[in-house]
């Protein structure tokens, strides 16, 4: 009878202690209401932007005189070669495109940012929006320089517009 009393209350105490469980997992499962939760307001990751200068002996210049030419600045430079050997006397009727969109307003407003460079300042360059049909009237408005260049003068323009990080385009006047 001892062994079956001992056999009982050892069972009895695992339900319990089960019960006892059950309840405590359940409690802290489910989140009580009147429980304060802490959040972050803020921001974990700050965005810095780096406005690097241009300079002649900065890392970055140096290993771009080391990289090998693409195939682009090699036939830039076979045309510049091929340019200084044909005439001097050579005709101006080439122009700067600096943009190109379909509309009008949007042509004219990024032609008034562009000409606030100091580029276009010093070397008296004005700015006009030409108007351009393509086939299916697709009509797009350019940004080009009033001014006529050589293909020279236009081509060194445009290389000193591109490392001031404004595109640029020689196009041949019509």
């Amino acid at each position: 009878m001892k062994n079956f009393k001992l056999k009982v209350s050892i069972i009895f105490f695992s339900y319990l202690i089960l019960i006892a469980l059950i309840i405590l997992s359940y409690i802290s499962i489910v989140p009580n209401e009147e429980l304060i939760i802490l959040e972050n307001q803020r921001s974990i990751i700050k965005k810095v932007e780096n406005n690097f200068q241009y300079n002649e002996e900065g890392i970055y210049q140096i290993l771009e005189k080391d990289k090998p030419k693409n195939i682009d600045e090699l036939i830039e430079e076979k045309l510049e070669e091929k340019d200084q050997s044909s005439s001097l006397n050579e005709k101006k009727e080439y122009r700067l495109q600096l943009a190109s969109f379909r509309n009008y307003k949007k042509s004219e407003k990024i032609s008034k940012q562009i000409i606030q460079n100091d580029f276009f300042k010093k070397n008296k360059i004005n700015l006009k929006i030409k108007e351009f049909n393509l086939e299916k009237n697709n009509t797009y408005f350019r940004v080009v320089s009033e001014n006529v260049f050589s293909y020279r003068e236009a081509n060194s323009n445009c290389k000193i517009l591109k490392k001031n990080k404004i595109n640029c385009i020689v196009l041949k006047d019509n």
